[in-house]
């Protein structure tokens, strides 16, 4: 062998490596936190930023009613 030569065996492809084993343990932790983090943001945030959109909605609305009819 060459010097700068690397041997077959030390070289792998990416195609044939084999991913690493990753515990059932981290599996159920990554769906427990996927499943917390859905129900979180969709059960909690998203009603949470409507309501705050309407009031700001009807506030706005109200404001430009008043407006109108004081100009009158």
């Amino acid at each position: 062998m060459q010097p700068g030569e690397e041997s077959e065996r030390s070289v792998i492809p990416a195609s044939v490596r084999v991913p690493p084993h990753i515990s059932p343990f981290r599996w159920a932790l990554w769906w427990f936190l996927l499943f917390f983090s859905l129900i979180l943001f969709y059960g909690f945030f998203a009603p949470f930023w409507f309501g705050l959109r309407i009031a700001a909605w009807t506030a706005e609305f109200r404001a430009r009613r008043r407006g109108s009819q004081l100009n009158r």
